[in-house]
């Protein structure tokens, strides 16, 4: 056994990727008046772990609050719906943000996924411009391994 993987060899049991586990970065560009980009997860543990579903991303105002600015998750099927991280391999999900008209972000963010979560810097614009009537919600796919 190489003890790199589930001990049972069933990917499925892989424990999930936990807080400790990943350095989380969030990376924004401009789209028009909106943003897309990327959430990208490293695994800096010591042992493979299942980094599963669609990541929901929660911009921060400067004290820290969470803005109102809600993750929509979409239904598209994925089967599995999870990448495997051995130590030092990254997974990238992209997100997007059509608009936000409400307080200012702060350059900063909260990422949840099955099993953690972490707050994190964010490269590029802090939020997208206000395209008042157009939706200001954030969109988010599901992660896959990156080189």
């Amino acid at each position: 056994m190489s003890g790199d993987g589930p001990a049972s060899g069933d990917p499925a049991e892989a424990p999930l990727c936990g807080a400790a586990d990943l350095a989380v970065t969030v990376r924004w560009e401009r789209e028009g008046t909106g943003l897309r980009g990327q959430v990208l997860a490293e695994n800096v543990g010591g042992r493979v772990c299942r980094l599963a579903g669609k990541p929901e991303v929660t911009p921060l105002a400067g004290d820290g609050t969470p803005l109102p600015a809600q993750t929509v998750v979409t239904l598209e099927w994925r089967s599995p719906g999870y990448v495997l991280l051995r130590p030092g391999q990254r997974a990238a999900a992209r997100v997007g943000w059509s608009s936000w008209c409400g307080r200012r972000a702060a350059g900063r963010a909260r990422v949840r996924w099955e099993g953690g979560e972490a707050v994190t810097e964010v490269h590029g614009p802090a939020q997208p411009e206000c395209s008042p009537g157009a939706p200001d919600n954030l969109v988010s796919s599901w992660f896959e391994l990156i080189g």
